[in-house]
């Protein structure tokens, strides 16, 4: 691979050189036409003149110069050189040759000279009219390599600069695009190599194709992609995924009239006006009109429906107010109430008893309060306490009594109708509301606490746990916090005398003070039900359900809406509650980043379920709720699977079914009532609880189980259940689980909303339909916004799609395309299938290893193998199948490239290259990514290279070529894909003023206000050459030089997007600047780093080229102004040429002598003879402009002397300051100025130096600009004439 990417190194040399020398020539032609009476008054009159005037500094050994005006002999000797000319005339127009102390002609000779040039002249400019001139190889310049690049990758590398490339050399009029000033050297031969490579480098690899990043590094790229998708997501959806419903359902309220009216027209309007989602709008209107199919039985269950939730809603406000009362009558009476019975210190490890007996009436209570000592931690309690009635019924309650009955509420009615509360009293009474149904991973420790630890708890066990201590069977125990007592409570149902005695123990003895307890009377009768009531409001009603039809009463409760949504989504938002829920962040292993549903459909109807629990230990429950008369469950293929093992289908083992028909007492493929049911099946009546415990199963068979493993089956109702029968069915085999780390807590619980509600089959589908609905409508969410879930322990996968609702409800077939796209490019980019196998793996075995019962279990994970397996295979499948496209787009985008189709031979060498590295052993990246690198470091893209004419003379170029040229004079840069598909029209006017028209307004224009204007102007490189003194201006800082640069390049744009007219260069009353340079200029009112067009700024000493503060302190001395240097500047401007510096002329002084201003120190250089001649037309300029200082700020009248910005001209006019300067180019030197600038644009946009062929396109563009015409005019002229369209041909000399 290195020997064919350093062949093109050698080739690069060789194509130049054999360009060069077969068609470089300088332009010094022989005339095309001289008449004979022409070439004799030169002979007899016009060349003696010369050698009169001329030659005594001009002649065969020039003075200072190397201009020899002697040797011409003939007229045709001197028109072939037409510039020599030229300058002769101009010289001699401007009255600086021959110089003062030498002899003139006479002013017949002078005239005379004049005429007859100016008359050979125009004759010969006529007769080359068009000449494009020489052929001309031109490699990039280093703006147009950087834009290239640029524009073929879409990211701004400058290559350029990071390696360093020599600056480019100008030549011409002053430009980096002339062909003759761009040598090439091995030094930049090789940096382009490196710079192809280090592109290559940021080529991104997709499944159709490639494109580029600012980074060669894979993460950045993934990042990028992720970056696309977010924005793609961020259009769709709010930062929670959720949709913009309530703007669609405001729309549809405030629009519904004209909504009904106007159909899919007026949607689509709507949409617009609202910036609004079409689609989402549509399908939220068409179902919100939308009736159900059986609309009389839908509203007689709504109706029955709304009586139940009216009525709950009423005993909801009751027990609200009863709280309220309640709370009241405690917080006022009682600490007033209560007497101490019993109070004490229980050491660590020891053990209190009490015993006491009290009178009291029915509804009083009884409190015993376990609270922490100051060594707070380890303070498990355990309670003993027994209540005796000493007389009447002599009933005793005990708090053994709660071991069983815990969990059944808060506060608990007993069979004697006491009421036992569980209570933390910090200080206010606070009822526990968190009900748990195991701690510790033991399911039978179960309590109530209000935070994560357990405060009042029972070992329901009939033996001793030993978990953070030894826990005696079938205790009741308290655990207080710190400054947190907890306490229990008794309300009395009697009145009498009673006996209460137990005792108070430490049951975690570690080394701390134990706690204290009191047993405390609360004697306020009415205090009982008081409590009862503060107690009964947290404890959550069951509510009304599910409404029968949640569409139909949405669309009910819209039609009733008036404009306000708000209510309508709030009764969404209450079924969506109902019917979904979100998992992000809730389990660390059953976690999204795991593979599970960031969503998940909660109160669900089916006909038949698959029903699973953690198989831990081989003891398994089968539970079906409620029990319901003649309802029959069906327990299909109760089986096990995932784990180590294959899965085992118990009806299908011998020795295991028979096992579990005799644990069960059930027999597979038997029905109660002798109906028919699949032999693999096990019935059971609704309601029953079955055990089977296979523990005692044989070594041989309890291997045979593989656990641990999911425990399975698939439940449905038998088919003569009634139809309004309905279960909810549970598979426990397993204690523990429950924690963010663990599986969920195994039981039995009615109306849990992740248990499916089993129903009749006949009716489950229509049952089933009003919540789909809903749901397919209003979801939540419409995707996973996160996408990299960041809730596991340990991610498998790397990133999550979760969008369905997204694609079925907002996106159009365009919006699919691209999110799959999008997807698409980021799942290849990321290579996350690769990675997902390697993270799997280290997963499961992390989670297969033994632990403490509360991890999760392995074969959870497990679920998504073959997931996994299947989409790391259709990722390499798709790499393989990518290489072809890749190598598809290469060709494609090396045809952009060069800037032309490839040829067949070119197409076949390219891809045998590419085989022949793959061939080698090179994988398809790293190949590909040298073949990229051949194609930018080929002369075909290096160079700009034209095919010489085959007609004679001159002839138009392709339009490729054309296409090429127009892209670089107004871009500096490729042509794109529109310039490139007009290319074989782009001869025709109207299609080239299209495209003009069209460049011009894009942002690409910068490369022209770059090269062109910021060179025009001389500050092309201000911020590396801008001649200040640092020392003496610190204020001088990068950022402001920087910004001083920026000015000129942003007017320049302003100009040519805008289309301004081309005087505006001089005459516009404006600048583009931002708040830093307004700082600098002292324009107020300009905030922000954005950069903005200020008008009337004259006042400021600002407007059109004169302002530019990078031109005033460029044409300044380090540490002072300079009139010379920006009055020759403008000089310059006006396209005037200077004579060189006379030699032994002293410079000005750097710094003026005391008492003596800059101009005064000029005025008394002017008096030197040797200087007076070019400085009375230079200083006057340069005066005017002693308003600004050396960093082009604006003087104070304090900093100027009188006058000091005051002159007159060499024509005689006065002019003061800035604004007489500028209405001195305005206006009487407008034409002057504006030719100057046809000039350098002609120049430019051919890319050489201006000839005498092409004076009348100069003429042509100056009375465009003069009339007042905009860029567009002027360029429009040029791209027009032939010298732009045309090329010469290869040998022929076009004069002839």
């Amino acid at each position: 691979m290195r020997y064919r990417f350093y062949y093109s190194v050698v080739m690069l040399g060789l194509v130049y050189a054999a360009w060069v020398s077969r068609f470089y020539a300088a332009d010094e032609t022989s005339p095309k036409t001289i008449s004979a009476k022409s070439s004799d008054l030169f002979e007899k009159q016009i060349q003696p003149l010369l050698v009169k005037t001329c030659g005594k500094c001009h002649g065969q050994k020039p003075k200072n110069s190397d201009l020899d005006l002697v040797s011409f002999g003939t007229a045709k000797a001197i028109l072939a050189k037409p510039k020599v000319l030229a300058d002769i005339a101009e010289r001699l127009n401007a009255g600086d040759m021959p110089p003062k102390e030498a002899p003139q002609p006479s002013e017949f000779e002078r005239k005379q000279l004049l005429d007859w040039i100016k008359a050979a002249l125009d004759s010969e400019a006529a007769a080359r009219a068009g000449d494009p001139g020489a052929v001309t190889l031109r490699r990039l310049s280093n703006t147009e390599y950087d834009n290239a690049i640029r524009d073929l990758t879409g990211v701004d590398m400058r290559p350029t600069r990071a390696r360093e490339f020599p600056t480019d050399s100008v030549g011409g009029e002053g430009f980096a695009n002339v062909g003759e000033a761009m040598p090439v050297t091995p030094g930049l031969v090789e940096r382009y190599h490196q710079a192809a490579r280090d592109v290559a480098a940021r080529a991104v690899l997709l499944p159709t194709g490639f494109r580029f990043s600012p980074s060669t590094e894979r993460p950045d790229w993934a990042e990028d992609a992720l970056k696309a998708l977010r924005s793609f997501h961020a259009r769709y959806a709010g930062p929670n995924g959720e949709p913009t419903l309530a703007a669609h359902l405001a729309a549809t309220l405030k629009h519904r009239d004209r909504l009904t009216r106007g159909g899919p027209t007026a949607i689509a309007a709507v949409a617009t006006e609202e910036k609004l989602n079409a689609t989402y709008l549509a399908k939220l209107w068409v179902e919100l009109n939308g009736k159900s199919a059986s609309q009389a039985e839908v509203n007689a269950q709504t109706k029955q429906w709304h009586e139940k939730a009216t009525q709950i809603e009423a005993e909801k406000q009751r027990r609200q107010t009863a709280f309220q009362s309640g709370k009241k009558a405690i917080e006022s009476r009682w600490v007033s109430s209560k007497r101490v019975l019993v109070e004490s210190k229980v050491n660590e490890g020891g053990s209190v008893p009490f015993e006491r007996k009290v009178s009291i009436q029915r509804g009083e209570l009884l409190l015993l309060t376990v609270l922490p000592n100051e060594n707070y931690g380890a303070d498990s309690t355990l309670i003993e306490w027994t209540i005796r009635e000493t007389n009447g019924d002599k009933r005793t309650w005990n708090i053994a009594d709660l071991v069983p009955n815990l969990l059944k509420g808060n506060p608990w009615s007993d069979k004697h109708d006491a009421r036992w509360s569980f209570l933390e009293t910090t200080p206010a009474l606070v009822f526990l509301t968190q009900r748990n149904d195991s701690s510790a991973g033991r399911s039978e420790l179960k309590s109530w606490s209000i935070g994560s630890e357990p405060s009042v708890f029972v070992n329901s066990a009939t033996e001793p746990i030993k978990v953070w201590t030894t826990l005696p069977a079938r205790s009741v125990f308290v655990h207080p916090g710190q400054k947190r007592p907890v306490a229990i409570a008794w309300t009395s149902p009697i009145a009498g005398e009673l006996l209460v005695a137990g005792r108070v123990a430490d049951a975690h003895p570690s080394g701390g003070d134990g706690v204290s307890f009191e047993l405390s009377h609360v004697a306020s009768p009415d205090l009982g039900q008081a409590l009862a009531d503060l107690g009964s409001t947290p404890m959550s009603l069951p509510d009304a359900g599910l409404p029968p039809d949640m569409l139909s009463l949405v669309r009910t409760r819209w039609r009733k809406a008036t404009t306000d949504p708000a209510p309508l989504l709030a009764a969404i938002k209450a079924m969506q509650d109902q019917l979904f829920q979100g998992n992000y962040r809730k389990n660390a292993a059953i976690a999204i980043g795991n593979g599970f549903p960031a969503w998940e459909d909660v109160h669900r109807i089916v006909a038949r379920e698959r029903v699973q629990g953690a198989a831990r230990e081989p003891l398994f429950r089968m539970v079906a709720l409620p029990a319901q008369p003649d309802t029959f469950v069906v327990w299909d293929r109760l089986r096990l699977e995932g784990g180590d093992g294959p899965p085992l289908v118990f009806a299908e083992h011998p020795e295991l079914r028979a096992a579990i028909e005799k644990a069960s007492g059930l027999k597979f493929g038997h029905h109660p009532k002798e109906r028919s049911v699949p032999k693999s099946a096990l019935v059971t009546a609704s309601g029953a609880e079955i055990v089977i415990d296979l523990s005692k199963l044989s070594a041989e068979l309890q291997k045979a189980l593989t656990l641990p493993r999911f425990l399975r089956a698939d439940v449905s109702l038998d088919e003569a259940s009634p139809e309004n029968a309905s279960v909810q069915a549970f598979l426990i085999a397993a204690t523990g689980g429950g924690g963010n780390l663990a599986e969920p807590v195994a039981k039995a619980t009615q109306g849990d909303p992740l248990a499916a509600q089993i129903v009749h089959p006949r009716i489950a589908a229509k049952r089933a339909q009003p919540a789909a609905e809903f749901r397919a409508l209003f979801p939540p969410a419409v995707l996973f916004q996160p996408i990299i879930p960041r809730d596991a322990q340990g991610s498998v996968f790397l990133y999550r799609r979760e969008d369905e609702p997204l694609r079925r409800l907002l996106l159009d077939d365009a919006g699919r395309t691209e999110i799959d796209r999008l997807w698409s490019e980021l799942e290849f980019i990321s290579e996350q299938a690769l990675a997902t196998p390697i993270a799997y793996e280290g997963l499961v075995q992390y989670y297969r290893k033994p632990n403490d019962g509360a991890r999760i279990m392995f074969f959870y994970i497990q679920e998504f193998e073959q997931q996994i397996k299947k989409e790391e295979k259709a990722f390499l499948a798709a790499q393989v199948a990518a290489e072809s496209k890749h190598l598809e787009s290469l060709l494609a985008f090396a045809a952009r490239a060069w800037r032309r189709p490839l040829a067949a031979d070119e197409l076949s060498a390219f891809l045998a290259s590419y085989q022949a590295d793959r061939k080698d052993g090179i994988k398809h990246d790293p190949a590909f990514r040298a073949a990229l690198a051949r194609v930018l470091s080929s002369s075909w893209f290096l160079y700009r290279v034209e095919q010489p004419a085959s007609v004679a003379r001159w002839g138009p170029v392709s339009g490729n070529e054309l296409a090429t040229r127009l892209s670089f004079l107004l871009w500096e840069s490729t042509p794109d894909d529109e310039l490139r598909s007009n290319a074989a029209k782009l001869h025709e006017p109207a299609i080239m003023e299209q495209q003009v028209r069209r460049m011009l307004k894009d942002g690409r224009m910068r490369g022209m206000a770059e090269e062109f204007g910021a060179r025009w102007l001389g500050v092309r490189d201000f911020v590396a050459n801008h001649g200040r003194n640092l020392k003496h201006f610190p204020e001088f800082t990068l950022a402001l030089r920087e910004a001083l640069a920026e000015e000129p390049v942003r007017f320049f744009e302003d100009l040519l997007i805008n289309d301004r007219p081309v005087a505006d260069v001089i005459a516009a009353d404006a600048v583009v600047i931002n708040e830093l340079l307004a700082k600098h200029y002292g324009i107020p009112g300009v905030k922000g780093e954005e950069w903005r067009r200020i008008e009337k700024v004259a006042e400021y000493g600002r407007g059109g080229m004169l302002g530019f503060g990078a031109v005033l302190a460029k044409q300044s001395a380090a540490s002072r102004t300079s009139p010379v240097k920006r009055g020759a500047w403008v000089v310059q401007m006006l396209g005037e040429r200077l004579p060189k510096v006379p030699p032994d002329v002293p410079p000005l002084p750097e710094i003026p002598p005391a008492g003596l201003s800059v101009r005064e120190i000029t005025e008394r250089h002017r008096k030197d003879p040797n200087c007076a001649g070019c400085h009375i037309r230079i200083d006057p300029f340069g005066m005017t402009l002693e308003q600004f200082d050396a960093l082009g700020r604006l003087r104070t009248a304090k900093e100027l002397k009188s006058g000091d910005a005051k002159a007159t001209t060499q024509d005689g006019t006065e002019i003061n300051g800035f604004a007489g300067l500028r209405d001195y180019l305005a206006g009487p030197r407008r034409e002057d100025l504006l030719r100057s600038i046809s000039q350098k644009l002609v120049g430019y946009s051919l890319g050489r130096s201006v000839q005498l062929s092409d004076r009348k396109l100069i003429d042509d563009v100056t009375k465009s600009m003069a009339s007042g015409g905009r860029w567009s005019d002027a360029l429009l002229v040029i791209v027009n004439s032939e010298q732009f369209r045309c090329i010469r041909t290869a040998e022929a000399d076009p004069t002839k």
